[in-house]
């Protein structure tokens, strides 16, 4: 019986001689490659690792640091821009120039490792009983040895102010932070606590008398209007900012001593608005804290979606004569459309 030369071992008589291995099996080369192409796998994965885990957070730390800061700058601009053109507005016959600021959302992310940080930008206009809510009263004499008054300002329509405009950047890797322009003021709010980073136009001087404490005190009341709405995303946004009205009036206190002042804003940024004032009033007019002016902040807590608001009262005494300016600007976002 004949048996294929594969299997030459079942036939005794077989002269036959076994199929060898082929030569290539025992080549060790072979292994080397794989060997060393799983090495280099190692080594980039353990490098892209370190990378991811190292880098990647600081660089983008970096970048969402270097955005908050354009956004600051920007903030700023719009606020001093608007400031401007109410100090150009009032008795003028002059149209107010147009405002224009873009608002850059977001921060640049790494490509294929990390997708840029969107922002939510949001324009809440003034309403009636809204916060936030910005208001003055003045206790004074119309005449010297008169009777008392308090003209409440909230009583008429040059004096409540309210609307805000808001950045928020939730920033992965930085501090994440809420900018505000409201009152007239930009406040910066991060995880460890709020600040106003510019305020509004105020000032508090002596008059040149030898008499008792008297002073004049200049301050600007900005309302926010426009439509309500919120844009989120990545890239920049155009700001539009018209100002609309702008007007000043001078009340005078004719008594010795002159009447008391008093500021009451109701704003989720209370504790910014508290500290404020007491930084900007102290040394002004020789007013510390108790002595010629005093700060008041009362937190009330949040109430289902409503969240925590405070009531911030600020006195200041012996005001002879207010300059108080009203101003509304109407704010509109978009595309840039460029």
């Amino acid at each position: 019986m004949n048996l294929s030369p594969q299997h030459t071992h079942h036939s005794a008589g077989s002269t036959e001689k076994r199929i060898k291995k082929s030569p290539r099996w025992d080549n060790d080369e072979g292994v080397a490659a794989t060997v060393g192409t799983i090495m280099a796998l190692l080594v980039l994965v353990t490098f892209m690792g370190l990378f991811t885990n190292q880098f990647v957070p600081v660089w983008m730390s970096d970048n969402e640091s270097t955005h908050m800061s354009q956004a600051i700058q920007q903030f700023v601009t719009l606020k001093s821009q608007i400031d401007t053109a109410i100090m150009n507005y009032p008795n003028s016959r002059v149209a107010p120039a147009p405002i224009f600021v873009p608002v850059t959302l977001s921060a640049p992310g790494i490509p294929v490792f990390a997708a840029s940080t969107a922002g939510i930008l949001t324009l809440f206009p003034q309403a009636p009983k809204i916060k936030p809510m910005f208001n003055i009263s003045y206790t004074f004499h119309s005449i010297t040895g008169g009777t008392q008054y308090t003209y409440n300002l909230s009583d008429y329509s040059d004096s409540k102010v309210g609307g805000y405009l808001e950045l928020y950047c939730p920033n992965r890797y930085y501090v994440e932070e809420h900018l505000i322009y409201e009152g007239g003021a930009v406040i910066l709010n991060q995880t460890d606590g709020e600040f106003v980073i510019a305020g509004l136009q105020m000032s508090v001087k002596n008059l040149n008398t030898t008499e008792s404490p008297s002073r004049v005190m200049r301050i600007t009341q900005v309302a926010v209007e426009g439509s309500n709405k919120t844009m989120g995303g990545t890239g920049s946004k155009g700001l539009t900012a018209e100002l609309t009205y702008a007007n000043t009036v001078a009340y005078e206190n004719k008594n010795q001593g002159g009447g008391t002042l008093s500021i009451t804003i109701v704003s989720v940024h209370g504790t910014a608005w508290a500290q404020y004032f007491e930084r900007t009033l102290s040394g002004q007019a020789g007013m510390t804290p108790g002595n010629g002016f005093t700060v008041s902040s009362v937190k009330y807590p949040k109430v289902g979606a409503n969240p925590a608001y405070y009531i911030v009262t600020v006195t200041v005494e012996h005001v002879t004569i207010l300059d108080h300016t009203h101003a509304t600007v109407t704010m509109a976002i978009g595309e840039l459309g460029v």
